[in-house]
């Protein structure tokens, strides 16, 4: 009986070494993000505006250039792919474009919501209908999710006018 109780605590003994190693491995939704730019959902989302030089203009200045068709020009692109948890390509760049239309116009109404492991983005009651944006916690910080954050049907659109277009 001896010989079988120290065996199994020498077991356990085992299995608390490997438990613990096994959470000190684990990245967890409490653990630090070093990365100051995906440190939390709505440094993710100026990081991304940030890219295309958007981040400190004026809300108002932003909706008079989208409303005269002004186009907004890619200044970061390797920082821009990070912001996504889910980006695979030029083949996405529709998707982009959708997730920033969709935020730049409302970027000082934008209200976060969700947990430490997912959150979504929303204007303000008061800035109008806007699309949600959809925000993963990854081991590298939070990123977008542009598959949760475009709506199917307009994913299908642009997979249509990319067949098109070839």
């Amino acid at each position: 009986m001896n010989r079988r109780l120290t065996s199994l605590l020498g077991l356990a003994g085992g299995l608390s070494v490997l438990a613990v190693a096994a959470f000190v491995w684990m990245p967890h939704a409490d653990a630090p993000i070093d990365d100051l730019r995906f440190h939390n959902p709505r440094a993710t989302l100026f990081t991304f505006l940030d890219c295309y030089g958007v981040a400190d203009l004026p809300q108002k200045e932003i909706l008079r250039r989208m409303e005269i068709g002004r186009t907004f020009h890619l200044n970061d692109p390797a920082t821009r792919d990070e912001c996504f948890v889910d980006y695979e390509g030029p083949q996405d760049e529709g998707l982009v474009g959708y997730v920033f239309g969709g935020l730049a116009p409302v970027k000082d109404d934008l209200v976060i919501s969700g947990d430490e492991r997912v959150a979504h983005t929303i204007a303000s009651d008061d800035a109008g209908p806007t699309r949600p944006v959809v925000l993963h916690r990854t081991d590298l910080g939070w990123k977008i999710h542009l598959r949760e954050s475009v709506p199917r049907s307009v994913q299908r659109q642009l997979e249509e006018a990319a067949a098109q277009a070839r």
